[in-house]
């Protein structure tokens, strides 16, 4: 995982995927999913867009705000609890335009 992420150790990579997960399930417990392997997918779902959009989006904030570490960890959660429905709405955007 490390390869895809060029600047990030494992440890950072893995902190996001733990943040992410730790995201979704907040959401999961605030909607709550009737099926299992739904709320499973929805974790899985969260640890990988905390992975791949958490450090991005630590990044800024760690830019902004001096928070290192921290920041990190909240955009990893940021992103397990919301970035599915972000990932929705930049998907509706894109997909919308093409189609007009």
């Amino acid at each position: 995982m490390a390869q895809l992420l060029p600047n990030a150790s494992a440890n950072e990579v893995s902190a996001l995927a733990l943040a992410g997960a730790g995201g979704a399930y907040v959401r999961a417990i605030f909607s709550p999913e009737p099926r299992l392997a739904r709320r499973v997918a929805e974790g899985f779902a969260g640890a990988l867009g905390a992975i791949f959009l958490g450090g991005l989006v630590g990044h800024v904030l760690d830019k902004l705000t001096g928070a290192e570490a921290y920041a990190y960890f909240a955009a990893g959660f940021l992103m397990g609890e919301g970035g599915l429905a972000a990932v929705q709405r930049v998907r509706k955007l894109i997909f919308d335009k093409v189609e007009k």
